[in-house]
């Protein structure tokens, strides 16, 4: 593997990471405003919010989703990384040069 195949794969990966956090921020957003506006008084209740609960909860699962997110598409991209790194230990091992 060179040098410049690697940092693409980063690149790649990074960019993967980010994206998935951004999906999931978005649809975190979207499940808690939901939650706000079906019960508005369990999300008071719950945040201690009496203004604006739907635009509260919209912005708590952001935050929530961004975390998760970011740690579920981190740990797919670094199975991605260790399975990579496998296949080429073993092809490495066995001589045999992979076909591109």
């Amino acid at each position: 593997m060179n040098h410049e195949n690697a940092i693409k794969t980063a690149i790649g990966f990074f960019v993967i990471v980010l994206i998935g956090s951004l999906i999931a921020a978005v649809v975190g957003g979207l499940f808690g405003a939901l939650v706000a506006w079906i019960s508005p008084e369990f999300v008071s209740s719950l945040f201690r919010q009496t203004a604006h609960p739907v635009r509260y909860a919209f912005t708590v699962g952001m935050i929530w989703g961004i975390f998760i997110g970011a740690a579920v598409s981190g740990f797919a991209c670094f199975l991605a990384a260790v399975i990579k790194v496998f296949r080429f230990r073993f092809e490495r091992k066995s001589g045999v040069p992979k076909e591109d």
